[in-house]
């Protein structure tokens, strides 16, 4: 092997080892990246770390060609001592955002509480090139309507960054965050806002109430919501669709109250089975179990075979303690869904419950009939 093919051969492997390793932390620094991205943090120290991280990166990059090129120095040799001492806080620092955004990830993807929304306005926007990282990022300073002498500065993703710019009213999506550090996931345009803004001109334009209902009901602005359905309803009333989906909303956010007038309207207008099965069942939800149990015993006869009903009813006199109707409605969707386990536990549980209550019933004494006075 002559010279040069000695010195290419050995370049080359070099520049593996050098490409693999800047690779590993230039690909561990973007995952971080995204993962802060998922769930922001709100404040500046993240517009600190990330341009110290891309010159520490740059930094890592030369460090290690000098490193390979110093392999011929001692190790006790002072400049060798300073690249690898030099190597090492820069890998550490690598390390430490890494972990320190796996943390935060963890805060946020961890946490099961519902989320949060604030209305905000965008103070301000801006776009920034950071030396040693592959793209820019950009932040907005957002100033919170409840909250406006603390404003906040936040990461924002490309996608939010094309759709929003400056002084835009916005709704601010947050997590409370496992260890209680709250994140921002999503930044979007505040239609809630806008629709009232544009149905102070025009109070009829439908389209516009179907959206702002939708959007309010979706971010928890529950009065702002019922109070849109409502007036949709009085102009549109024979809608139907709408007035079952502001039921279900209402439902899943657990408002089960605030749902039934718009599941009873819905029902009004177009009585067929799915939707009584969802108003028999937020009135039970409710705590109307009574008119939970006529709701759905009248959608019986409109899909006769379909086991639903039955499993329904079957919870519903549960519910009521009413264990052999309970068990005669749950053997009845047995019958129309053979092998539901959901199904037999229940019945076994309600039997036991049987039991149990008849049990109690022979312990207590019975009340002695007072003799007649004579």
């Amino acid at each position: 092997m002559n010279a040069r093919t000695w010195i290419r051969h050995h370049l080359t492997r070099l520049w593996a080892q050098l490409t693999f390793q800047y690779g590993m932390a230039a690909a561990a620094c973007g995952l971080a990246i995204w993962m802060q991205y998922q769930y922001r943090l709100e404040g500046s120290w993240v517009f600190l770390a990330l341009p110290t991280i891309g010159i520490v990166l740059m930094a890592l990059n030369v460090l290690m060609i000098v490193n390979q090129f110093a392999t011929s120095l001692p190790k006790w040799d002072p400049v060798k001592r300073l690249l690898v001492n030099l190597e090492f806080s820069a890998g550490l620092l690598v390390r430490l955002f890494v972990y320190g955004s796996l943390v935060w990830y963890a805060n946020g993807i961890l946490d099961s509480q519902p989320p949060q929304y604030r209305a905000a306005m965008i103070d301000s926007e801006a776009w920034t090139k950071t030396a040693g990282l592959p793209v820019p990022y950009s932040w907005v300073t957002l100033r919170y309507r409840d909250d406006p002498e603390n404003p906040a500065k936040v990461l924002i993703t490309w996608e939010e960054q094309r759709k929003l710019w400056g002084a835009q009213p916005v709704s601010v999506t947050l997590k409370h965050g496992l260890f209680g550090v709250p994140t921002v996931t999503a930044i979007e345009q505040d239609w809630g806002w806008y629709g009232g803004e544009i149905l102070k001109l025009a109070p009829t334009a439908t389209m516009i109430l179907q959206t702002k209902l939708y959007f309010d009901l979706r971010h928890g602005r529950w009065k702002d919501g019922i109070e849109a359905s409502q007036q949709y309803l009085e102009l549109n009333p024979s809608d139907w669709m709408i007035a079952m989906l502001t039921g279900e909303l209402l439902f899943e956010s657990s408002r089960y109250q605030d749902s039934l007038p718009f599941y009873e309207h819905g029902v009004k207008q177009r009585p067929i089975y799915s939707n009584m099965q969802e108003y028999g069942t937020a009135l039970n939800w409710a705590g109307q179990s009574d008119r939970a149990a006529e709701i759905l015993k009248a959608s019986i006869p409109l899909d006769p075979d379909n086991w639903e009903a039955y499993y329904h009813l079957g919870y519903v006199y549960g519910d009521m303690f009413r264990y052999e109707e309970a068990i005669m409605y749950f053997e009845e969707s047995l019958k129309r869904r053979p092998g539901s386990l959901e199904v037999n536990m229940m019945i076994a549980k309600h039997r036991q419950d049987i039991a149990t209550r008849d049990n109690q019933n022979l312990r207590q004494p019975k009340k002695s009939i007072p003799a007649a006075r004579s």
